[in-house]
């Protein structure tokens, strides 16, 4: 089973709410399951919920708590997860229970999940979307045996790449004893290639991911941006926001407006994340892809990107050299 297959539905929908990237490919998604014929029910957070209604998603809103992720940010990811890991596994159950529920109450048909570990219910059809089949390496033996385990309580996965073109590498590459079914299904972004209205000299710098890196990703680029006198834009959560000069545009928790400067940006600089690269392949813009500093996932993904215009930085004491020496006028 694929999403074009599913017609005349009530799916219930969820999304990770670490950063904006699971976030954002849902969109699209989410877009053509409605288009469809399909009754959406998303179980997501406020800030979740605003975004989806910001793109005219119509669904009933089930408001979910955000899973509470502690981070010290002193680059080590497998650490700060094994600091996590019980409070994950925490959720996780308790979202199961609750994903019962739901069923029970909305009369659900399906479920997809989008990196949502914890909504799944064994008796009616469970889809678990995702780009990581497999775990970067280093990610270590017991994220990769808790991973496995709970993507084997979903009936399908949906691998969120090309078959023939891989994006993800080997994090897609599907296991030789398959528990369940697995579906590639192409690249999902919010953007399209005939928007594209590209101004010169203009930079957008984009700012993701789980405190305190947000806020680390935030300073960089306020930094670089006052030693330039090209058009600046930082796309950013409020809650990172300091006091920035005049010559730089800020835009916080207003994604259209967001969508617009990126699609008119000659340079963009974010994470590299993987929904990132899924957006750069149908934008093909320049960017510059910090790697967030310890993430196995984003490390992985730097060393194997083939994108052109497209270059990586997965060392974070290299980020402040390369921008000045490659992007300063």
């Amino acid at each position: 089973m694929r999403p074009e297959h599913i017609t005349g539905k009530t799916v219930l929908y969820g999304c990770l709410d670490w950063g904006s990237g699971h976030v954002a490919r849902s969109i699209p998604l989410m877009q053509q399951l409605v288009s469809q014929g399909n009754r959406l029910v998303v179980r997501c957070t406020k800030e979740q919920q605003h975004i989806f209604e910001t793109y005219d998603i119509p669904a009933v809103y089930i408001p979910a708590s955000a899973f509470s992720f502690r981070f010290k940010g002193d680059g080590n990811f497998t650490r700060e997860m094994l600091r996590n890991v019980f409070r994950f596994r925490k959720a996780v159950k308790a979202e199961r229970r609750e994903t019962q529920e739901l069923v029970s109450k909305h009369q659900i048909d399906i479920i997809v999940s989008d990196h949502r570990y914890g909504l799944v219910d064994s008796n009616i059809t469970s889809v678990f979307v995702t780009h990581q089949v497999q775990l970067p390496p280093g990610s270590g033996f017991f994220a990769q045996w808790m991973h496995r385990k709970w993507m084997s309580r979903f009936s399908v996965c949906w691998v969120m790449d090309d078959q023939q073109h891989r994006l993800a590498g080997k994090l897609s590459e599907l296991p030789k004893r398959k528990e369940i079914e697995f579906h590639f299904i192409g690249h999902y972004s919010r953007f399209s290639a005939s928007e594209i209205n590209e101004l010169p000299d203009t930079v957008v710098g984009i700012v993701s991911g789980p405190e305190p890196y947000a806020k680390q990703l935030f300073d960089l680029l306020l930094q670089q941006a006052l030693s330039e006198k090209r058009s600046w834009t930082i796309v950013s959560p409020a809650y990172v926001v300091t006091i920035i000069p005049p010559h730089v545009r800020l835009i916080h928790d207003d994604w259209i407006a967001a969508d617009e400067v990126i699609k008119r940006a000659s340079l963009i600089i974010s994470r590299s994340g993987y929904t990132t690269l899924m957006d750069l392949k149908v934008l093909n813009k320049t960017a510059l892809l910090l790697a967030t500093p310890g993430q196995t996932e984003q490390m992985y993904l730097a060393e194997h990107l083939k994108l052109k215009n497209v270059t990586i930085i997965s060392k974070a004491e290299a980020i402040e050299g390369i921008l000045r020496n490659q992007f300063s006028n």
